[in-house]
């Protein structure tokens, strides 16, 4: 088997093997002590497998797309979608994965875009999430919102590492991980890229004022 398949299974048993083990160790405690569990405890066993769960649906979905769009068959239903609720579907998403980090939105919420709805927020939650796992702890992400003729453009800001200019389109390559220490699977830039430019739209890299990365969307506007 070649070493970057060997690589790519790697690590997405790995990223599937987290949430599993805490919906096995969730759910063993409920059987084995639900009857001595407060209530207030079961409620939080409950939403660890809940969350654990989604999770991996979403990693499994995201590998669905990702070989969709490899082989160039993936369907995009275009329709005028409200920026804001998109926004806040993928801050709820995010929040699912960590739901101790804070995602902080700015500019205008009256705007309309042209997109496939499921896949916007799939390319959305993607960087979001990925920004989340290269930030340092108790640092927020911040999503910033510009209007553009004909298109809006969407700043997903992170104080991590950043990423330098050689590796940028790296980056956006299928399981690339260039900072091993962090989180993910390596889909996040692959798919988002992917999804966007799919709906008439684009994704770059470039480097935050202050430090860290700085993922930009540009969807199609209506109006």
């Amino acid at each position: 088997m070649p070493d970057a398949c060997a690589e790519a299974l790697r690590v997405l048993g790995h990223e599937l093997r987290r949430p599993l083990t805490v919906i096995r160790g969730a759910a063993t405690l409920l059987v084995d002590e639900t009857d001595r569990l407060p209530a207030s405890s079961r409620e939080q066993m409950l939403t660890l497998i809940d969350t654990s769960a989604a999770a991996m649906a979403d990693l499994i979905d995201d590998l669905l797309v990702a070989v969709h769009l490899e082989s160039g068959d993936l369907r995009f239903t275009i329709e005028p979608v409200a920026l804001s609720s998109l926004v806040a579907e993928m801050v709820e998403a995010a929040g699912r994965v960590a739901p101790d980090r804070a995602i902080q939105i700015a500019g205008h919420d009256d705007l309309v875009v042209e997109v496939d709805r499921e896949q916007a927020l799939r390319a959305l939650r993607a960087v979001v999430v990925n920004a989340i796992h290269f930030s340092p702890a108790g640092t927020a992400v911040e999503v910033a919102v510009n209007a553009e003729p004909g298109a809006v453009s969407l700043l997903v800001l992170d104080r991590g590492p950043g990423i330098p200019a050689p590796q940028r389109e790296l980056a956006f390559e299928k399981f690339a991980r260039l900072d091993q220490q962090a989180g993910g699977a390596g889909l996040g830039l692959f798919l988002a890229r992917g999804l966007v430019r799919g709906m008439g739209g684009d994704v770059t890299v470039g480097e935050r004022e202050d430090g860290g990365a700085a993922v930009c969307f540009t969807l199609r506007r209506r109006g």
